[in-house]
């Protein structure tokens, strides 16, 4: 099995916290907006695309800021089985929400959002997705602990 190219958006506000979804297909399963990039498809495009799809918020209420090296990780072996992948490797972007009156809706993906600081997006994501996401904030925020 190979592991699928993905993006994942690091979005913040004017406040710096940051947004999670709470996934509607796992209760209490929090986690940054993501997707996988389509064939021939620019990274940008993607993340853009993957935010729209799972929080209504529009490119035009958008500004990407920076993005991450690609981090890899390993699914755990019964989402591998469903996913078809051994795992993941992302591009993490950070991005600015720049219309402060934008409000991100419910989705397929999410029953619901918070603006949260960085420790505890860290707090509540899955174990098998937590040392990407200290790598990422590491990156993009240039922090040594997450």
């Amino acid at each position: 099995m190979n592991f699928r190219p993905n993006v994942a958006a690091i979005i913040i506000n004017d406040e710096g916290n940051i947004l999670v979804g709470e996934r509607s297909d796992i209760p209490g399963s929090w986690q940054l907006s993501q997707g996988g990039v389509e064939e021939n498809e620019i990274k940008t495009t993607a993340v853009l695309r993957e935010i729209e799809e799972e929080t209504g918020l529009k490119p035009s209420d958008l500004k990407i800021l920076k993005s991450t090296d690609e981090i890899c990780y390993t699914f755990p072996e019964n989402v591998g089985k469903k996913m078809g992948f051994k795992g993941q490797c992302q591009t993490f972007f950070l991005i600015k929400v720049i219309n402060s009156g934008c409000i991100p809706e419910k989705s397929d993906e999410f029953s619901s959002f918070e603006w949260i600081d960085k420790e505890e997006v860290i707090k509540r994501v899955v174990d098998f997705k937590k040392e990407s996401y200290i790598e990422a904030f590491r990156q993009i925020f240039g922090e040594k602990d997450g």
